[in-house]
């Protein structure tokens, strides 16, 4: 699961999701953050208008009544009734006035919507600069953990001046509009982003389509190595023709495809070519070993033959001497029929083979060249080796190649192993020789086309290149061990159907 999210994360796809997505949530923050402030603030400035209007009604009415008290049309009692009537009237009719309170210019209580706080002083700042500018002054504060916002209005005319009125105006209902709204700006941001990623999902995957399914192709040719095989396997998608940076790709994309295919069959040519050489150099070097065969059994025909023509024997010894031609003809029929598969160019065409038999029979081959450089052939050939669905003629030139890359090495004598194991789901066969092995500089090289350590004429540089190919073909894989002067061992791996 984690892969596939690390793998959906990297992807073209789950790139430009991410980047809207991210693109989207700092935009529609930024916005909302722009849109809540900018409400918060018409709000409260629309709350402190209101607040002012109110202070200034309340003002001009209240200087009225200190005028008629000056004037003695009132007494101190009606004063102070109508004072505390007046507070009492303008709660009643705005619910968001949390208090009311009405000062002289020493900052004595001559009224408030609170009885207990009568005939107290108070003085802050706030009321000492509307005493002194005769101005209206708004501050922010609290009242009982509820926010308002305190207005301070001056009693005056002109210079004279006979206290103050304070209020709090309660800003709960500003406060509930804008949670309100924030809500309602959360929900409609959430909304528009569910909205917007999933037309964004919808957009990337149609964009990311065609990248994804050109992607797809190009794993399918690095997996199998081989547009054909790939093409055998399933067939290459007919992709919508566009007019946009897309279609360019795809039409390019497919040009390319068609480049490599056309190089895939040239190469294709070229390894048979170059393979059938390095077979062809091959029988070269089998000559004599062949010849040295075929010698013996008819120098035993040659000797039978004499015997039946000039001597006279019974029929019991004619009988042994016919015997003995036939077999020694068998045996010749045998070598060069090998030599023959060997040697003639065919196509691949995989048919089930017995391994151990294989190798047996192209041992045959090499009997007289390992005796003739004092190497001793040792097999273990293990009988529990199913048979393997192979290429018999390829196969046979990829042991033949490392046999006597083998013997080469190997000019003082020494001891060839060949062994064959069953190792999980692969047969592995191990051919190990007692030679001079390969230096460390050389080993990276060993695989490369036209790379050889031997003199001019002695090796095309071939050999391990095309039995990699064919190796790697039948779904296999080629390792090589070798210590300098101690010798070396590959290991041919072929996988068990």
């Amino acid at each position: 699961m984690a892969g596939k999210f690390k793998k959906w994360v990297f992807s073209l796809q789950g790139k430009f999701i991410i980047t809207a997505s991210f693109c989207i949530l700092i935009f529609t923050t930024i916005g909302s953050f722009v849109i809540l402030s900018r409400e918060e603030e018409l709000y409260k400035q629309d709350i402190m208008n209101q607040g002012k209007v109110l202070a200034e009604i309340s003002r001009l009415t209240l200087t009225n009544v200190m005028v008629y008290k000056e004037m003695g049309m009132m007494d101190e009692q009606n004063l102070t009734d109508y004072l505390d009537y007046f507070i009492i009237n303008l709660m009643e009719q705005d619910k968001r006035v949390n208090f009311v309170m009405i000062l002289d210019n020493k900052g004595w209580v001559l009224a408030h919507s609170n009885p207990s706080q009568a005939n107290k002083v108070y003085m802050d700042k706030s009321i000492e600069e509307v005493l002194i500018n005769f101005k209206t002054e708004i501050a922010y504060g609290g009242f009982y953990n509820e926010p308002v916002i305190k207005i301070t209005s001056p009693l005056n005319i002109s210079s004279k001046n006979w206290g103050v009125i304070r209020f709090g105006f309660s800003l709960k209902e500003v406060q509930e509009s804008i949670n309100s709204l924030r809500r309602e700006v959360f929900l409609i941001t959430v909304i528009f982003s569910v909205i917007s990623l999933t037309i964004i999902s919808i957009g990337a995957k149609v964009l990311s389509k065609p990248v994804t399914r050109l992607a797809g192709i190009m794993d399918d040719i690095k997996t199998h190595g081989d547009i054909e095989q790939v093409e055998a396997i399933h067939e290459l998608p007919v992709l919508k023709d566009r007019r946009d940076e897309l279609g360019e790709l795809q039409r390019s994309f497919f040009w390319m495809l068609q480049r490599l295919r056309d190089a895939g069959r040239e190469q294709k040519r070229t390894t048979e070519v170059l393979g059938q050489t390095e077979k062809m150099v091959s029988v070269g070097r089998l000559a004599s070993g062949v010849a040295h065969e075929i010698n013996n059994p008819l120098s035993g025909i040659t000797l039978c033959f004499k015997n039946l023509i000039e001597a006279e024997v019974d029929d019991g010894t004619r009988e042994k001497l016919i015997f003995a031609v036939n077999d020694g003809l068998q045996k010749i029929e045998n070598i060069v029929k090998q030599l023959l598969d060997f040697s003639r160019m065919t196509i691949t065409e995989k048919t089930n083979v017995n391994l151990n038999d294989l190798i047996n029979r192209l041992l045959v081959l090499f009997n007289y060249p390992a005796s003739k450089k004092d190497v001793k052939i040792v097999n273990y050939l293990s009988e529990d080796i199913p048979e393997l669905l192979l290429d018999e003629n390829k196969m046979s030139q990829v042991f033949t190649n490392i046999i006597i890359n083998a013997l080469q090495a190997m000019d003082g004598g020494g001891t060839l192993t060949i062994k064959t194991e069953q190792v999980d789901r692969f047969c592995v066969v191990s051919i190990e020789d007692t030679g001079t092995g390969i230096p460390a500089d050389v080993m990276p090289n060993i695989f490369d086309p036209f790379f050889t350590t031997k003199r001019t004429g002695e090796g095309t540089g071939l050999g391990l290149s095309v039995s990699k190919g064919i190796v790697e073909k039948h779904g296999g894989l080629i390792e090589v061990e070798s210590q300098e002067g101690a010798g070396t061992i590959f290991r041919i791996k072929l996988p068990i159907a």
